[in-house]
């Protein structure tokens, strides 16, 4: 479905003779701020998306066209991997992969949002919002992955102690680079080798703020 969602994006740097990877700013939506975005839409397209959680993300245009050919999910292969950090960060990659081409939602699990998004799994569905680089126009579709699996990450989704947190945000910047290396996330099953990635980054914002007011405090005390 081709529609238009009001996300936050980044812009992504200009490509050279290799393919590099597209990065940008995500937006995990509850029902709440879906049924509010799409308000003025027309019924067809708040009747897909009503009381669903959303996540909005971008590829690159090659990837988006490819989409938008197969109408949107047709051919495309949807996957979870979850891993932890030595720092002990853990987050969850949701994958979506056309031909060659992968798109990654990078989910800190540690972040209460996304915690509030995994429990609510027990009685929701997850839908993804793909644009195009940017651009206004984007592609919508009820996710393949079960609550089963998104359920499932509960066990990692802990909140961060005090002790840790600094640690993890200055790990989490190494963490992106790596999500966007092609051979981090293996290809789907019976799937072309990847060899463009575009990377959708959930800040973890909560945790960022609580480091700031503890560094605030130090400061203040100093």
């Amino acid at each position: 479905m081709k529609i238009t969602i009001p996300i936050q994006r980044a812009s992504s740097s200009a490509g050279s003779q290799r393919p590099q990877p597209a990065l940008y700013f995500g937006r995990l939506m509850t029902p709440a701020q879906v049924n509010a975005a799409m308000a003025s839409y027309p019924e067809a397209v708040r009747n897909e998306l009503a009381g669903h959680w959303t996540l909005c993300g971008d590829v690159c245009p090659k990837m988006f066209a490819g989409l938008q050919a197969a109408h949107g999910e047709h051919g495309l292969h949807e996957r979870i991997t979850a891993f932890s950090t030595p720092a002990g960060g853990s987050y969850a990659v949701l994958m979506q992969q056309r031909q060659g081409f992968q798109h990654r939602f990078l989910l800190p699990l540690f972040e209460p949002k996304v915690a509030a998004f995994l429990a609510a799994m027990a009685r929701g569905t997850l839908a993804i919002s793909l644009a195009n680089n940017d651009g206004a126009d984007a592609l919508v579709w009820r996710s393949r992955i079960k609550a089963p699996e998104l359920l499932a990450l509960q066990v990692l989704a802990m909140p961060l102690s005090q002790a840790v947190r600094e640690q993890v945000v200055m790990e989490y910047f190494r963490v992106v680079k790596d999500m966007t290396e092609p051979a981090r996330i293996p290809p789907a099953p019976q799937g072309e080798a990847v060899h463009h990635v575009s990377l959708t980054i959930l800040m973890p914002d909560e945790t960022l703020r609580k480091c700031d007011k503890r560094l605030m405090g130090c400061g203040m005390m100093g």
